[in-house]
């Protein structure tokens, strides 16, 4: 696989491309932000892109919006891993609502990075497209199955309102 790491920091692009190597990747692309990351995929595809959320000229999010754009990307199913200083439920919901496909907080370790990479080969999760969001589904939790006349396992048994007898409650 080939990487594509955006980050205006040298020094964590050096730990990324050291971390990866040690995965088995060893095919990578650099760039300082998230418009020359832009014109390197319009030029040679890649098949991952690790991008950090700030940056100058084209922050992280800038660019996962520019990805996702079915009209103008270079390649809208890109996997894109975001690297961010910020872990609050705020941004994780903007970095979701935008297009990324993992996020990861910093500093970066090992472990998580690696499982973030299994969970991407080994649960790929499927493109939705609306008018307003096009990129990786947002739902994370299991569906659970309707399998009965019951919603929820505490209603079997009791009443639905409509089935209520005259008396209150």
């Amino acid at each position: 696989m080939s990487v594509l790491i955006v980050d205006d920091s040298e020094n964590m692009c050096r730990i990324l491309t050291r971390l990866l190597r040690s995965f088995g990747f060893k095919e990578f692309k650099f760039a300082a932000n998230g418009q020359e990351a832009l014109d390197e995929l319009h030029d040679r595809p890649v098949d991952l892109a690790i991008v950090d959320w700030h940056m100058e000229k084209m922050n992280g999010i800038d660019f996962t919006l520019q990805m996702r754009s079915r009209a103008t990307s270079p390649d809208p199913y890109l996997p894109i891993i975001l690297l961010t200083g910020f872990s609050d439920v705020s941004k994780v919901k903007i970095a979701r609502d935008t297009g990324v496909t993992e996020i990861l907080t910093k500093p970066v370790s090992p472990e998580v990075l690696y499982g973030r990479l299994i969970t991407l080969v080994r649960q790929p999760r499927p493109y939705v497209e609306t008018p307003a969001f096009f990129g990786p589904d947002r739902r994370r939790r299991a569906k659970a199955g309707f399998s009965g006349p019951f919603r929820r396992r505490r209603d079997k048994g009791q009443r639905t309102r409509g089935q209520m007898s005259g008396s209150m409650a």
